[in-house]
């Protein structure tokens, strides 16, 4: 018996099975989350606001006026989670001062939306959203605080819609680094990234050439706050020092100690008013500042 028919055909086979389990790799990677409904938060004077445009997902948030305000916040959770992350973050701002806004990303959330984009689709939820908080309280700055995800839709989204001042914290530079580190197989993580996200623009329309923070943080020309913890596995300190290096001398970086890809709010509460709330009264506050 030959064996090379049946090498060939093993080959084959192997290939279709590696195919077919990246694929759904894929589909699991841009699935949305279950959509969900939350009861409005305890301790925070909030409304429900629901955006609509048509040929764009309905976008689901809580806005909480604090009519002795000298700016506003819009505040934008990162990847699989919710605006509920940024409740606690949310009432620190409320108290310090500031009115607030607060959404689900599309795909995340009571939002509408089928997929996640790593930021790059959201870009148009956080100009939407800036858009109108800009309009409800007009005559204010508005500050952008994003986690990950968020961070990553404020900075693709800055072309079209800005904000005042920006808090990103847990930023990656590129898609392709963050989703290396993420890969199963440590001794093949650049392989297994680049196949994965090959189809990026079957799926989704994009590249992940498209999917670079670095690229796209320079051209913001306000204040950038970087807040990163330095023992993150999937955004290493490389990709934080390059996205600093990338914003500009202005821009000013926060490490917090040991902290992993986590919420650094709850992480570290202290360090996280020390570094944030100044920087808001600076940018926000103050006269003379743009």
């Amino acid at each position: 018996m030959r064996r090379g028919p049946v090498v060939v055909a093993l080959f084959a086979a192997v290939c279709v099975l590696a195919c077919a389990v990246t694929w759904e790799a894929g589909s699991r990677a841009v699935a949305r989350v279950p959509q969900q409904s939350f009861t409005l938060p305890v301790g925070l004077p909030v409304e429900r606001i629901v955006l609509k445009q048509e040929g764009a997902p309905d976008l689901a948030g809580w806005v909480a006026d604090r009519q002795d305000s000298c700016g506003t916040i819009v505040l934008l959770h990162g990847r699989g989670s919710n605006k509920l992350a940024t409740v606690p973050r949310a009432k620190l701002l409320f108290e310090s001062g500031y009115s607030i806004v607060l959404f689900d990303l599309s795909g995340h959330g009571e939002s509408g939306g089928d997929i996640r984009g790593f930021g790059y689709i959201e870009r148009q939820d956080a100009s939407r959203i800036l858009a109108f908080a800009r309009q409800r309280f007009a005559g204010r700055k508005v500050a952008a605080i994003g986690s990950s995800l968020g961070a990553a839709a404020f900075v693709f989204g800055a072309q079209q819609e800005h904000a005042d001042a920006y808090v990103l914290e847990q930023l990656y530079a590129t898609l392709l680094e963050t989703t290396a580190l993420r890969a199963p197989l440590p001794m093949l993580r650049d392989v297994q990234a680049t196949v994965l996200l090959a189809q990026m623009q079957l799926r989704l329309g994009f590249g992940v050439d498209d999917v670079r923070p670095v690229d796209r943080i320079g051209a913001i020309d306000r204040p950038i706050l970087l807040l990163a913890g330095n023992s993150d596995p999937f955004v290493a300190r490389s990709q934080t020092l390059a996205l600093k290096d990338a914003a500009g001398a202005d821009a000013k970086l926060v490490w917090f100690d040991g902290a992993r890809h986590v919420d650094l709010y709850r992480y570290d509460q202290q360090r996280y008013r020390d570094a944030v709330l100044p920087f808001l009264e600076t940018n926000l506050c103050r006269t003379g500042i743009r």
